[in-house]
């Protein structure tokens, strides 16, 4: 993801990350960090709003830090809002793992945001029980 808003949303997520701002009020100030098994699966996403959004992913090193490339998916409005959509990559399937921090925005000129979200540490998203799956509802 390059150009403007790639660079814009990487600066919005490590500005967020590095001040420990709460940026969406639906993000509890001192989440409890939930207990993640290793068998992880892939995020499952409904566009439940009326807005065109933009998901975008900053997934975690093995060692530490943070991809330098974030990874986004655009999302229609009401796009998946019944059962959602499994996300995947180019190169094979999507996998979440403890740390990624996944922000969405619209695209429609609004300013709206929803996020930081930092899977196994805030409130979103949540895992199914049935499926194993990540399941983020914006």
């Amino acid at each position: 993801m390059r150009g403007r808003w790639g660079y814009a949303v990487l600066a919005v997520v490590m500005v967020a990350l590095g001040l420990g701002l709460v940026i969406s009020p639906s993000v509890p100030a001192r989440p409890t960090p939930m207990a993640v098994s290793q068998n992880l699966r892939g995020l499952r996403v409904s566009n439940r709003t009326n807005q065109p959004l933009r998901l975008v992913l900053l997934a975690r090193k093995a060692g530490g830090g943070y991809q330098e490339e974030p990874v986004h998916w655009d999302f229609a409005p009401g796009e998946g809002e019944r059962e959602g959509l499994l996300l995947g990559l180019p190169e094979g399937p999507l996998v979440l793992n403890p740390g990624d921090v996944l922000v969405a925005f619209s695209l429609d000129g609004s300013r709206r945001y929803w996020g930081p979200f930092v899977v196994g540490t805030t409130s979103k998203p949540t895992r199914t029980s049935e499926t194993a799956e990540w399941q983020l509802v914006l």
